[in-house]
C-alpha cells in the first residue's frame, strides 16, 4: 500500500510539473471518450436497451408477404383468420397507424396523434394505465359507447392531469370521447401515439386486399419464433389456397417488435458510433506519442534509476500510474462532455429516431466510460513501458550528451502513430465529404415544385358523413381560398389533400381504365375489373383545386388543368402525372380516357382524364416521382379530411404566413391549424441526412486536428533533437532554404503515407456508406482527391512552424550547446 501511494503522489508530481503536457493529454481524452459515451449513450438507449414492457422480448409485430416477397399491413378477414387459428402467437390484436386528428375539449384546440387499437392489444403489452381503466368489452364492439385512453404527456399537457373519472370529453372525428384511462409515459406505440380509441367502432372491410392493419401479439410461452414462423407459413398457405387470387397473401413475416420499431436507425447509429471509435483511436495514438516523447526527454533520469536497481516492474508501475491519472481525469471530462453531448444531440435530432426519450448517460454509460479509461490507461502505459524497457541504461548514460538520445526504434513508433492517427482522420474526412456532397446534389435537384415564396395552411376539416356535411367543408374551402388570394402580395392560391413532404400518410391505390361510364356500378364490379391486369392500374390519389398547379408552378405538359367548368355537376375530371402517363399509356395519348378511382373516397362517378402535368417529389427528394392522378376537389370533397392551402406571392414565405393568421382565425377559429413554409418543409425531409453530416463532419474535423497536432508534435521533437546536425549543415554551408526544405520534405512523407493508407482504408469502408449517399459514389475521385489535398495542406502548414524554427538554428550556439 505504501509503495502504491508513494508511486502515485512520484506521478502526481510528476504530471504537475509538466501542466502543459498534462492539460494537453487529459483534454484530448476528454475528447475521445466524451464522444464515444455519448454516442454509446444513444445506441444503448435505442438499440440496446429492451422494450419497457414485461418480457419484451416475446413482443413481435406481423405483417402480411405478397408475392415479390414485400411486407404489408393485414386486412381485415386475413387478420380474423390468422387470430383464430394461431395457436404460437397469442394475444394478436389490430393497431392503426398513429393519423393527426384535430382535438377539441382541451384548453385549446390542438393537433393530435391517434390510433385505432383492437381488444388485445394493451394485453399484448401487459400494460395497465396509471389512472383509470383499459376498455371494457362493451365498448369493444360495433356501436360501443365512444371511449379514449390518452398518453400521459397529453394528459398532464392538455388536460391539466386532472383526475379520473373527469367530466370532460373530447371531441375528434366527429365524436365525443370519453377519457376513461392514462397511460404510463413508458407506453409509447406506435410511437409518438397520444390518444387510442377502440379498433372495433370501426366497420370491418371484407376485401382481403384492403391492407390497413399492422399487427402485434405476444409469442406463447414455450414457442419459440421459429415454430411461429412455421405455423404462420402453413396458415398463409391454406388461406391463398382457398381464396386465391382474392388475397395477395403469400406469407406471414414475424419480428421482434424491437426490431421492427428501431431497425430503421441501427445502421445509421452504429456506423456514427464507429466514428465515435475512430476519434478515441486517433485521440489515443496522440497521447501515446506525447508519452513516448516525454520517456524520451526523461530517459536520463530513468537510466540511473535502472542503475540503482528499479526493475522492470517499477517503471512499468510508473508509467501505468501516470496514464491511470491521465485517463481518469480525461474520463471525468469526458463524462461531463458527454452528458452536454446527449442533450445537444436529442436537441439537434430530426424527430426520426425512436426511442430518443430512453437516451441519457445513465449507469451503464458511466460504466462505459470508466471501462473506456481503464483500456486506455492500461494500453498508454504498456505501450510506454515497453518503449522505456528497451532502452539500455549504460548506453543511455553514455549517450545522455548527445541530441539523438531516443533511439530509432522510438522515433520510427511516434512516426508510425502519426501516420495511423492523419489516415483514421482521412477516413472521417472522407465520410463527411461524401455525405455533404450528397446533400449538395440533393439540394440541386429541382422537386418538381415551387419551393422560395410560398407558405403552406394545414388544417383538418370537420367531420363529414353525408352530403351536406361535405359541402359545408367545401364552402368552407372555397371561403380560405378567395380570403387568402385577397390578401396582398399573394399572386397565386390552391389547396391539395397531401402537400408535398409534408408528412400526410400516402394514398395510393388501384384505379380501372373503362370502356363505358357506367361499366362500374357498385365495388364487386370493381373488385372484379380489378383482377383484369389490362384494366387495372396503380397510382397516389389526390385531389387539388384549380389554382394548385399554379400556386406551386407544376408545368402543364399537355391538355389542360382544372378550371370554373369542373362543377360539381359536371363530369368528373382528373390530371395525371408525366411518369403515370408514360408508364400506364407509353403509346397511347391519356387524354380523354375514362378512369374509376372510387375505392378511394367511396364515389363511383368515373373521371376523364383532362391533362398531364410535370412529375413531382412527393415523399422525399431521393425518391423517384410516383405515378400521381389528381381528382378536382370541387368535385370529389370526401377524398381526405386533410387540407392544405399553397399561398404563393414575391413577398416572401415569412410575411404571406404572418399575413395568413387572422384568415385563418377568422373563418375557422376552432379548427387546429399549421402554418409553415415550403423551405422548412424541404429543409426538414432534408434533417436526417444534415444530422449525420454534422456529426461525421464534427468527429472528422477533431480527428483532424489532433492527428496535425500529433504530425507537428512530432516534427517539432525531431527538430529540437536534431540541433547539432542543422548546425553543422549550416557550418558546411546549408541554406535556411535547405533546412526548411529538408524538414518538410519529411513531414510530406509522413503526411503522404497517411493519405494512402486513408485512401485505401475509406475504399475498404465504401459500402458502410453506401446506403447514405444519393447521386454520388462512394469512391468519388472528385472527394477523393480534394480531401486528400486537404489533409495534405493542413499537414504541411502544421509543420511550417517547427520546420521554420530549424531554418533559424545558430550554427554556433547549436554546436556549442551540444559540445
Amino acid at each position: 500500500m505504501d509503495t502504491t501511494l508513494s508511486g502515485l503522489r512520484q506521478a502526481l508530481r510528476s504530471l504537475r510539473r509538466s501542466p502543459g503536457f498534462t492539460l494537453s493529454c487529459v483534454l484530448m481524452l476528454a475528447a475521445g471518450i466524451g464522444a464515444s459515451t455519448a454516442l454509446f449513450s444513444v445506441v444503448e438507449g435505442v438499440l440496446l436497451r429492451p422494450l419497457p414492457y414485461p418480457r419484451p422480448e416475446r413482443l413481435v409485430q406481423l405483417s402480411e408477404l405478397a408475392a415479390d416477397g414485400h411486407a404489408m399491413r393485414f386486412s381485415d378477414p386475413n387478420f380474423e383468420d390468422v387470430r383464430t387459428q394461431s395457436h404460437t402467437v397469442t394475444a394478436l390484436a389490430q393497431v392503426s397507424g398513429a393519423a393527426s386528428v384535430a382535438v377539441t375539449g382541451t384548453d385549446e384546440p390542438t393537433f393530435a396523434t391517434m390510433a385505432l387499437a383492437s381488444r388485445d392489444f394493451f394485453r399484448a403489452f401487459a400494460t395497465q394505465p396509471v389512472q383509470g381503466r383499459l376498455f371494457a368489452e362493451e365498448e369493444q364492439q360495433a356501436g360501443g359507447p365512444p371511449v379514449v385512453v390518452v398518453s400521459q404527456t397529453f394528459w398532464k399537457r392538455h388536460l391539466g392531469a386532472r383526475p379520473l373519472p373527469m367530466s370532460d370529453t373530447l371531441t375528434f372525428e366527429g365524436r365525443a370521447y370519453t377519457v376513461v384511462g392514462v397511460m404510463p409515459e413508458s407506453f409509447d406505440y406506435p410511437v409518438g401515439t397520444q390518444l387510442w380509441i377502440p379498433r372495433e367502432l370501426e366497420a370491418l372491410l371484407p376485401s382481403r386486399t384492403a391492407h390497413n392493419w399492422s399487427v402485434v401479439g405476444r409469442l406463447a410461452d414455450g414457442v419459440n419464433p421459429q415454430a411461429a414462423r412455421a405455423e404462420l407459413t402453413a396458415i398463409a398457405r391454406e388461406l391463398k389456397a382457398r381464396y386465391g387470387r382474392d388475397t395477395g397473401m403469400q406469407d406471414i413475416a414475424l419480428v421482434p417488435l424491437h426490431e421492427s420499431l428501431v431497425g430503421h436507425a441501427q445502421r445509421t447509429l452504429y456506423v456514427l458510433l464507429g466514428a465515435a471509435a475512430v476519434l478515441l483511436l486517433v485521440a489515443g495514438a496522440n497521447v501515446t506519442n506525447l508519452l513516448l516523447a516525454r520517456a524520451a526527454t526523461h530517459r536520463r533520469e530513468l537510466a540511473v534509476r535502472v542503475a540503482l536497481g528499479a526493475g522492470p516492474g517499477a517503471l512499468a508501475r510508473r508509467y501505468l500510474t501516470e496514464s491511470l491519472l491521465l485517463s481518469l481525469t480525461g474520463g471525468a471530462l469526458g463524462t461531463l462532455l458527454a452528458d452536454w453531448s446527449v442533450r445537444a444531440l436529442l436537441a439537434a435530432e430530426p424527430g426520426n429516431l425512436p426511442r430518443v426519450g430512453e437516451v441519457s448517460v445513465n449507469g451503464t454509460a458511466l460504466l462505459f466510460a470508466l471501462g473506456l479509461s481503464l483500456l486506455l490507461a492500461l494500453g498508454l502505459g504498456l505501450v510506454t513501458a515497453l518503449r522505456a524497457a528497451r532502452q539500455s541504461p549504460w548506453a543511455t548514460l553514455v549517450q545522455a550528451g548527445q541530441t539523438q538520445a531516443g533511439g530509432g526504434a522510438a522515433e520510427r513508433t511516434r512516426r508510425a502513430l502519426v501516420v495511423g492517427q492523419l489516415a483514421l482522420a482521412l477516413v472521417l474526412l472522407m465520410g463527411a465529404a461524401l455525405l455533404g456532397r450528397s446533400l449538395m446534389r440533393l439540394l440541386s435537384l429541382d422537386p418538381g415544385y415551387r419551393t422560395e415564396n410560398v407558405a403552406v395552411l394545414s388544417l383538418v376539416l370537420p367531420p363529414a358523413e353525408d352530403d351536406a356535411g361535405w359541402q359545408h367543408n367545401l364552402r368552407l374551402q372555397e371561403d380560405l381560398l378567395a380570403r387568402l388570394g385577397a390578401l396582398p402580395g399573394v399572386r397565386a392560391v390552391g389547396a391539395t389533400s397531401s402537400f408535398p413532404l409534408e408528412g400526410s400518410p400516402a394514398g395510393d391505390g388501384t384505379f380501372l381504365v373503362l370502356n363505358r361510364p357506367d361499366e362500374v356500378r357498385n365495388f364487386d364490379d370493381f373488385g372484379r375489373l380489378a383482377h383484369e391486369p389490362e384494366r387495372a392500374g396503380a397510382a397516389e390519389y389526390r385531389v387539388a383545386s384549380e389554382g394548385y398547379f399554379h400556386a406551386l408552378d407544376i408545368p402543364l405538359v399537355r391538355g389542360r388543368l382544372f378550371d370554373a367548368r369542373d362543377t360539381s355537376e359536371s363530369p368528373h375530371v382528373a390530371v395525371i402525372s408525366e411518369s403515370l402517363a408514360k408508364a400506364r399509356w407509353p403509346h397511347e395519348d391519356p387524354l380523354g380516357k375514362l378512369i374509376q378511382f372510387g375505392n378511394m373516397d367511396g364515389d363511383l362517378r368515373p373521371f376523364t382524364i383532362v391533362g398531364v402535368v410535370a412529375d413531382v417529389r412527393e415523399q422525399q427528394l431521393d425518391e423517384a416521382p410516383k405515378p400521381m392522378f389528381y381528382g378536382c376537389s370541387r368535385q370529389r370533397p370526401r377524398a381526405s379530411s386533410l387540407f392544405h392551402i399553397a399561398v404563393y406571392g414575391p413577398v416572401g414565405s415569412t410575411t404571406l404566413v404572418t399575413e395568413a393568421r387572422p384568415v385563418l382565425r377568422e373563418l375557422a377559429p376552432e379548427l387546429p391549424s399549421r402554418l409553415r413554409t415550403v423551405e422548412s418543409l424541404l429543409s426538414d425531409s432534408l434533417a436526417p441526412r444534415r444530422f449525420s453530416l454534422l456529426l461525421l463532419g464534427a468527429f472528422g474535423a477533431v480527428a483532424l486536428l489532433l492527428s496535425v497536432a500529433g504530425l507537428a508534435a512530432v516534427v517539432s521533437y525531431a527538430v529540437a533533437q536534431r540541433t547539432q546536425e542543422f548546425g553543422i549543415r549550416f557550418a558546411l554551408g546549408a541554406t535556411a532554404g535547405d533546412v526548411l526544405r529538408l524538414v518538410l520534405r519529411q513531414a510530406a512523407v509522413l503526411a503522404g503515407l497517411g493519405v494512402v493508407l486513408g485512401v485505401l482504408g475509406a475504399v475498404g469502408l465504401s459500402r458502410v456508406l453506401a446506403g447514405f449517399v444519393y447521386g454520388v459514389s462512394t469512391t468519388d475521385p472528385l472527394v477523393f482527391a480534394s480531401v486528400a489535398l486537404l489533409l495534405l495542406g493542413v499537414a504541411l502548414l502544421a509543420s511550417w512552424l517547427p520546420a521554420r524554427r530549424a531554418s533559424r538554428v545558430d550554427p554556433m550556439m547549436a554546436l556549442r550547446s551540444e559540445g
